[in-house]
């Protein structure tokens, strides 16, 4: 291929090769195919190797080349050796992959120096389960059929499944519902398992379950890309592990989704003398306490912000600031006595928290209330569209709760500015202000005219003169101008969205050690049962050796107590020669024992045997 011209220039970018060639491939640390620069990273066929750089062979003639710098910095391959094709070049789409990690209890995923191989990132990081991450590439093996992603903002990749088993490794944004979300075991279902994955298999249950009429909470509700007709699952909330909606034999049990409410509720303790504590769940059962610091004694004030109302008739709060729940009746007993009650009421009605999205006639209903224009409804975008009088356009995509403003900025001209998770009471304000300040949201840019050259004609002194080649001079130096500026800019933005992938990873962290922590209290669990079982087994390991040996003793103190004064002998030859000495009477005459001297003295008259 490789007679280098002017025209041939190095290629920079994100490249995916696959290896063709028989045998392995091992990496070089310079441009060149022989065998003594070797760095020891070896590769093998059918193998995918991430590239950022394509850079033609310079020698006249040469058979080897185009040389491929790995991504990752640690050397060079080669598309050719000697004429013969090493590695071919797969397409690789760009786009915007959102994912949570789903490899659970894998322990997450680690970020992967190329699609596929076994080598981690330099930085070893690791995204824990259930952790959010966005993809930018995306490329097919076309081996396995498995895609692999190039999560955003660094050069690592990570694999959508594994190609043992077929495990997901990572599973879409649209199957996982993030939140605080409340379900109660359904009457008349049995005791339905706490499972330390989501799986119902019996290696991932765990000793704990929840009865018919009992509430827990989660944070994640994720929907399984299998088709085994299980689910969706359950994380709960403190980490304790997962559960299931439901299963595909309805005998297994089902669990409803209970509303939240949101607001204001005071509660004085009650319950004298203890109080009450602080449960993990909305439940009263004693292994859902946090610790003995969160025990509110009675008169003491509580505040909460969440409400449930289970089906018993039992009402539980969350406490403000705190994730731990309490209650307000246990059977006839009143544990706390609300003072105070706000409900926050949204759009006329409690939000539903799982759905999270606005129906058309609640947006509708506002538009109508503040006199706003319908100007378009895309049912299959899901916006809905409105016009002020002074002619601003509001975007309301009313299914994942974003509204888009479009309006002219006094200082930055023609602005877009679009705020995602909006509140009831927020849509509001946006329908009356579309310039109100929120402290959230993002701005898209309004396109500039571009033009094919580094300058225009209007950039020129009246009668200058420019030739071709300092047109195309000073284009390039134009474009190393935008290079940089485009560079600062992504330097910019990379920065503010690592600010907010730690942000994410601190959470995941923060779940990572409630799961350990829950572990850890299984662990102690388990102990403490085995330790029952090893007591109780002694208890009547000595029970039968006391059972035993009383009887043993039985035995021998009948057989070492004397039949006619009942005095008890250490052995039976004792109590034989006491019975022989005391108690046995022979005649001298005939020889014949008698038990008294009264019976031997008639038995000598009788028969004269003096």
């Amino acid at each position: 291929m490789q007679n280098f011209t002017d025209t041939q220039w190095e290629q920079r970018g994100c490249f995916v090769y696959q290896l063709i060639a028989e045998g392995s491939v091992e990496v070089r640390s310079s441009l060149y195919v022989g065998d003594d620069n070797r760095t020891g990273i070896v590769f093998k066929k059918n193998d995918l190797m991430s590239v950022d750089l394509i850079r033609p062979s310079r020698v006249p003639g040469s058979k080897n080349g185009p040389f491929l710098r790995l991504s990752d910095n640690s050397g060079w391959v080669f598309e050719k050796k000697y004429g013969e094709i090493v590695a071919k070049q797969l397409p690789v789409d760009k786009g915007l992959w959102p994912f949570y990690v789903d490899n659970v209890p894998g322990g997450g995923a680690s970020l992967r120096c190329h699609p596929t191989g076994s080598r981690k990132a330099d930085n070893a990081t690791v995204y824990q389960p259930m952790q959010l991450i966005y993809c930018d590439r995306r490329v097919v093996s076309p081996v396995t059929n498995i895609a692999s992603y190039r999560v955003q903002g660094t050069n690592g990749w990570i694999m959508e499944k594994r190609t043992d088993n077929g495990n997901c490794i990572l599973i879409p944004e649209n199957k996982v519902k993030v939140g605080l979300f409340a379900f109660e075991v359904a009457r008349g279902s049995p005791n339905i398992f706490v499972y330390n994955a989501p799986s119902v298999s019996a290696t991932t249950k765990l000793p704990v379950s929840f009865t018919a009429g009992e509430i827990v909470v989660c944070d994640i509700i994720r929907q399984t890309p299998y088709k085994h007709g299980n689910g969706p699952f359950l994380r709960l909330y403190d980490g304790w592990g997962w559960m299931y909606e439901q299963m595909s034999d309805p005998a297994d049990g089902r669990m409803i989704e209970l509303p939240i409410e949101h607001g204001n509720w005071s509660l004085e303790a009650m319950n004298s003398p203890v109080g009450i504590a602080m449960r993990r769940h909305p439940a009263d059962r004693s292994d859902c306490y946090k610790d003995h610091s969160t025990e509110f004694k009675p008169g003491v004030i509580v505040h909460c912000d969440r409400r449930i109302k289970s089906a018993s008739g039992v009402t539980f709060y969350r406490v403000a600031g705190k994730d731990g729940w309490v209650f307000d009746l246990r059977g006839n007993n009143r544990m706390m006595k609300l003072i105070s009650s706000k409900r926050c009421v949204k759009g006329g009605q409690v939000n539903d928290s799982r759905n999270g999205s606005w129906s058309i006639d609640f947006i509708r209903g506002l538009a109508l209330a503040l006199d706003l224009e319908e100007i378009e409804y895309n049912q299959t975008s899901r916006v809905i569209s409105f016009e002020t009088e002074n002619n601003e356009r509001i975007n309301i995509y009313y299914t994942t709760r974003t509204v888009g403003t479009a309006l002219k900025h006094p200082s930055q001209g023609a602005t877009q500015l679009f705020r995602r998770n909006v509140s009831d009471e927020l849509l509001k304000e946006i329908m009356q202000n579309p310039r109100v300040h929120t402290g959230k949201g993002y701005k898209k840019r309004p396109r500039i005219e571009c033009y094919p050259f580094g300058r225009r004609t209007g950039d020129f002194e009246e009668g200058e003169y420019i030739d071709e080649e300092e047109d195309y001079r000073n284009r390039l130096l134009e474009y190393d101008r935008e290079k940089d500026e485009i560079a600062a800019k992504e330097g910019r933005v990379l920065q503010a969205l690592k600010a907010i992938d730690d942000k994410r990873a601190n959470e995941a962290a923060n779940m990572k050690a409630k799961i350990d922590q829950r572990a850890e209290e299984f662990k102690k669990i388990q102990r403490e049962k085995e330790e029952a079982k090893m007591r109780e087994r002694r208890q009547k390991e000595e029970a039968e050796l006391r059972r035993r040996r009383e009887i043993a003793e039985a035995e021998h103190r009948a057989r070492c107590t004397c039949n006619v004064c009942y005095r008890v002998f250490v052995n039976e030859h004792a109590k034989n020669q006491h019975y022989q000495a005391s108690h046995v009477f022979a005649c001298d005459y005939c020889g014949e024992e008698f038990m008294s001297w009264d019976s031997l003295d008639e038995h000598q008259q009788w028969f004269d045997h003096y």
